[in-house]
């Protein structure tokens, strides 16, 4: 139980962080700084606790992986909102931007992850 909450926060940290990094500096990693990787650590630090909170009173939630994606993405958009204001565009668009692309993360890397985790399943039981 304590391995799949850890998991709950972990996995919504490490998607968020590295989407708010690039959208903050637009794309080009060259600009980054140290300031950058502290409200993107930030970002994505809120990012998985409010996810976290979220599968902690709501676990049937949890089970769909589009749901899992736009709960990660609705808690970037907020966790963005808070830590630092827009760099581009209106007072939101920035944290629009961070959220949609955080969602898209979560759902590359729970497709990607399921084909490889099945892909090594049946690998390993046909040798």
């Amino acid at each position: 139980m304590i391995a799949q909450k850890f998991k709950m926060f972990i996995a919504p940290f490490c998607e968020a962080t590295p989407a708010c990094l690039l959208v903050m500096v637009q794309g080009n990693i060259w600009l980054a700084t140290l300031e950058h990787f502290q409200k993107a650590l930030e970002t994505g630090f809120i990012t998985g606790l409010g996810v976290l909170i979220i599968s902690l009173y709501a676990n049937s939630l949890i089970s769909n992986q589009l749901t899992v994606a736009g709960i990660t993405g609705a808690m970037c958009f907020a966790a963005d909102m808070m830590v630092h204001p827009s760099h581009f565009g209106g007072v939101t668009t920035e944290a629009i931007v961070t959220g949609a692309f955080t969602a898209l993360i979560s759902l590359v890397l729970n497709f990607a992850g399921k084909k490889l985790f099945l892909h090594a399943k049946n690998h390993i039981t046909k040798t």
